[in-house]
Formats: structure tokens, C-alpha cells, sequence
């Protein structure tokens, strides 16, 4: 398997500071052949220090795949993803602690969303807290494999407001779970096989809120993603449609194209 990457962040057009943070990992394994590991975490805007928990969360993600994820390289596939996906949740819960102390200690809020995407061999693993999002990519179509934990997700699940007024609901901001703001988050976990060459998309809400699926698929199904450079052009352009949409937030995307 090859991968080409790329990360794109920025602090936008309106806000000073980039409260987001972003990773790409990939190794080659004896027995798995490569592996590789997306993440991107959106500190809370509405918070302090919200650069402070997105990096945090990073670094413990950063740590993990290169420390932890080496141990379990002698167990059969199933076995390392069961046992990948309980030393994540320890990780994240034991950040939501750290994140909690420092805050009490300076007497401040802070928190962070998080979504990341471990793939070993054709299987992935997800890991979502808050609405930033995973995306696959392939050659037919661009679609969310994680599911937004925000209020008006949850409102358009019960049937309170319809898709179209998502976007302009006053409560649209709202996280239902994030790291930092409570000891244990509802972490949304996802399994699933690829198919054929994908291009895995990581991203914050700054990024996908105003761009559609099939602008996300145009710009960057396998087919586009000829070199890191090219990926990272065409994320680029992803992001001025967005600003030209008048989106304010910070924008991050942490792109892999896999090509099996």
C-alpha cells in the first residue's frame, strides 16, 4: 500500500488564533504492512485555551502510535484493533483529567473536539468526541463515516428540525461532548473495511460546514491526489471556497490518499 499526505491548517479570516490541531502518522510493520493514523482536534472557540487542549490531545495521540501501537504488533488483527480501542479510550479519558486539573488550577474552561481514523491492512477504526469529522473518498463519492455530537445532530435525530435548518440554528455551535469538559466523554467508536483506493479526510467543523460532499469528492478522490503537493493544493482551494462562503472559524484538514 502507498500513502500520500498532506495537513492544511489555518486561523481563518476573522479569528487571531488557530485553535486547531492536526496529525498524520504512518509506519511500515513486519506484519501488517504500512499503517497509518489521521487526527484532527478543534479547540473549543467559546473556551480558554482552547490551542491548549487540541495540542495536548495530539501529542497524547502522537505518543500512543508510537510507543503503545508498537507493543501489540505481535497479535492477530482483530486482537490489536480490540485491544487499540480500549487503550484509546484510557488515553482520551486520562487527557480529560489532565485537561480538567490544569483548568481548575488556573481557573479557566477548556476543551477540545477530537476525531481520529487508525487504519492496519483494508481496516479502519474511528474515534470521534465532538463534530469534527472523518470523510472517506473514493472514486464514486465523498460521505461522513462519524456522526456530528452536537445539538442540532441530536435535535435532527428526534425530528425537531429538518437537515436544511441545521445550518441556521441558533444552537448550532453547540457540543453535546468534548475532551477537557467532562471526565469521561460518550466516545463514538466506528469499524469498517476499504474497498479500493480512498482518500481519508480529517477535519473540523471550519472546514466541512460550508462545502459539500460532492466539492469535497472533486477536489480530492484518489484519482487528484497524484502527489502530497497536489493534495495539499487542492485543500487549499477547499478552504478559500469556504472563507468565499463567509466561513469564520478556524479550518483544518488532515488528508491520507491510501491506494491498496
Amino acid at each position: 500500500m502507498e500513502v500520500k499526505a498532506c495537513i492544511f491548517t489555518d486561523a481563518g479570516k476573522v479569528r487571531k488564533v488557530n485553535q486547531d490541531a492536526a496529525m498524520i502518522k504512518v509506519a511500515n510493520t513486519r506484519r501488517y504492512g504500512r499503517i497509518s493514523f489521521a487526527a484532527v482536534c478543534d479547540g473549543m472557540g467559546g473556551l480558554s485555551k482552547g490551542e491548549v487542549a487540541s495540542c495536548k490531545v495530539i501529542r497524547a495521540l502522537e505518543r500512543w502510535f508510537n510507543e503503545e501501537l508498537s507493543l501489540m504488533q505481535g497479535m492477530s488483527e482483530d486482537e490489536l484493533f480490540k485491544t487499540a480501542e480500549t487503550s484509546l479510550k484510557r488515553l482520551i479519558v486520562k487527557v480529560c483529567g489532565e485537561l480538567k486539573r490544569y483548568g481548575k488550577h488556573r481557573g479557566i474552561k477548556l476543551g477540545t473536539t477530537m476525531t481520529a481514523l487508525l487504519q492496519i491492512g483494508t481496516r479502519y477504526m474511528t474515534m470521534n468526541v465532538g463534530d469534527s469529522r472523518i470523510y472517506l473518498i473514493d472514486s464514486a463519492r465523498a460521505r461522513a463515516i462519524t456522526k456530528d455530537q452536537s445539538l442540532v445532530q441530536d435535535k435532527l435525530d428526534k425530528g425537531l428540525i429538518t437537515a436544511g435548518e441545521m445550518e441556521t440554528d441558533p444552537e448550532r455551535n453547540v457540543l453535546l461532548w468534548s475532551v477537557g469538559t467532562t471526565m469521561t466523554p460518550e466516545i463514538e467508536v466506528g469499524h469498517g473495511n476499504f474497498s479500493g483506493s480512498t482518500t481519508v479526510l480529517a477535519c473540523s467543523d471550519g472546514f466541512w460546514r460550508t462545502l459539500h460532499p460532492e466539492e469535497m469528492h472533486k477536489k480530492l478522490c484518489p484519482q487528484m491526489c497524484v502527489t502530497d503537493m497536489d493534495m495539499l493544493q487542492e485543500c487549499r482551494k477547499l478552504s478559500e471556497l469556504a472563507w468565499s462562503r463567509k466561513e469564520k472559524d478556524n479550518i483544518s484538514a488532515a488528508a491520507m490518499c491510501l491506494e491498496f
